[in-house]
Formats: structure tokens, C-alpha cells, sequence
């Protein structure tokens, strides 16, 4: 990826971790939501063990994040993890509003053409009050999202030595024999690596690292390793829990190095 490579023609490692869920003084409610355990807060909470659903397939339907009086926020992507929007013939758009009552689209409505991650990306409008996620279409059923986010984008750099972007582990037993044979195979999951090193970075590069781990620690968020000839290659990821990256040149610079984890779809 790096050496004779063109790197005009790549785009650079991206991490999707800020988001304006959640933040103080803020709001965000669903106009629609299934009985039991399905609350519309789930889906920031970038753990994959509860969901939000709603209680039934009529749409439009909404989730509506009020970022609360005097305040407001920047989004410049979407990202969703474990949701049946392809299987329901959903489509999704983000909107935004100064006032609550009239809104624009952050891009035009899509159709997610899986139910795998789906990550959309566009240019910042500018700092907005509302921002809202709409489902639309002829639902065949009541659609459910386990992580769905919205923020501003860190964009880093380019990576300075060699990783697999397909790298993965299955976490399996294994019987065997005591002659040697396999007895049998019980596969669990496959889990993602991500090794990136960003040698003699600059204290920009360092500065979006650190705020990103200083912020949100070790918590799941997704990470694009090259959105523009492998936009489908959106990792929902977790990075190591030792953070260490040296000074060099007199204190000048950094080797950077970033360790991820996560759960293969």
C-alpha cells in the first residue's frame, strides 16, 4: 500500500468514533418503538447486545436527536451495525433542521444493499440544533438498528508499514485424538486484526489518535482502512488497552501505533 504505490488514488485510514449521541443536554427519541426491551438509546451505546426496533412497519418513521437549547452539532457521516434495513426494503436518509420543522437531507435517501455495516459519508452543511434518521419505504417488517451513529469523521493518515485489512483469527475448539486426528470442529467466530503504524507522525496526526483514545477509550467504533477503492471494508473494532507511542527526532515526532480488534460480521 505504500512504497511504488500511487497514493493519490487512495484515501487515507478513517475512524468513525464521535458522534452527538448522548451528549449533554440532549435528546433523542423514536416515533416508533416495540414493546420490551428495544430502547432508541441503545444504539449509541456501541455495545452489540440489545437493539432498538420499532413497533410496527409504517413509515416514515423517525429517530430525532435534539442537541437541547443554544446548543448545536456537525455530522459528516452515518454508520450502522446490525440491522435488517436491506432484508425490509428500507431506505434511509439523514436529515437536519435549524428549527424542528423544516428539514433538509444530508444526502439523497439510499437503500442499503445488505444488512451488513453501512457507512455513508458526505460534506459537513454545518453545525444544526436537529438532526433526525429516516426510514422509509414499503417495510415488510418493523426494522431494528444495533448500533447507529452520526459525528464528525477523524481522517488520519496513511499507514507507513505494511497490514493485513483481512487479517482474522476463528476462535475455535479443536478436538483431537491422541493419535493426532481431528475429532471435531466447534467454531465460535472469527475476529478482525488491525495493525497500523504511522511512523515520524507530526503532532496533528498524534493529537487526533490521543483524542480519539482519550475520548473513547475502549470502546467499539468503526474504522474504514480505505473508503475509496474498498468502501465496503467498514470494521466494527475495539483497540488494545496498552497505548504507547514513542518520541523521536528529539521529541519532534511519534511513532504511532494502533492496535484494533473486532468481532467479523
Amino acid at each position: 500500500m505504500t512504497g511504488e504505490d500511487d497514493m493519490s488514488a487512495w484515501a487515507k485510514i478513517k475512524f468513525f468514533w464521535e458522534t452527538m449521541l448522548g451528549s449533554v443536554g440532549s435528546s433523542l427519541v423514536a416515533t416508533t418503538t416495540a414493546t420490551g426491551d428495544y430502547l432508541a438509546a441503545y444504539i449509541y451505546n456501541m455495545l452489540e447486545t440489545n437493539m432498538w426496533k420499532a413497533a410496527n412497519t409504517t413509515a416514515p418513521m423517525y429517530l430525532t436527536y435534539d442537541a437541547g437549547s443554544g446548543n448545536t452539532k456537525t455530522a459528516d457521516y452515518l454508520a450502522i451495525i446490525g440491522h435488517n434495513l436491506n432484508t425490509i426494503g428500507a431506505t434511509i436518509t439523514l436529515q437536519y433542521s435549524t428549527n424542528g420543522s423544516t428539514w433538509s437531507d444530508a444526502f439523497t435517501g439510499v437503500a442499503p444493499s445488505s444488512d451488513n455495516v453501512y457507512l455513508k459519508e458526505w460534506t459537513d452543511p454545518g453545525a444544526k440544533r436537529y438532526w433526525r434518521l429516516r426510514i422509509a419505504g414499503t417495510l415488510s417488517a418493523a426494522p431494528y438498528l444495533t448500533l447507529c451513529i452520526w459525528g464528525s469523521k477523524t481522517e488520519l493518515d496513511y499507514a507507513t508499514a505494511a497490514f493485513d485489512p483481512y487479517e482474522q483469527e476463528v476462535k475455535a475448539a479443536v478436538g483431537m485424538s491422541q493419535g493426532g486426528y481431528v475429532t471435531g470442529v466447534h467454531a465460535q467466530y472469527a475476529e478482525r486484526s488491525l495493525d497500523l503504524k504511522f511512523e515520524d507522525a507530526d503532532s496533528t496526526l498524534y493529537n487526533k489518535v490521543k483524542t480519539w483514545w482519550d475520548t473513547s477509550g475502549l470502546k467499539n467504533f468503526f474504522v474504514a482502512w480505505e473508503t475509496a477503492n474498498n468502501p465496503n471494508d467498514v470494521y466494527l473494532m475495539r483497540p488494545e488497552a496498552k497505548f504507547s507511542n514513542p518520541l523521536i527526532n528529539g521529541g519532534l515526532y511519534r511513532d504511532i501505533t494502533v492496535g484494533l480488534k473486532g468481532r467479523k460480521e
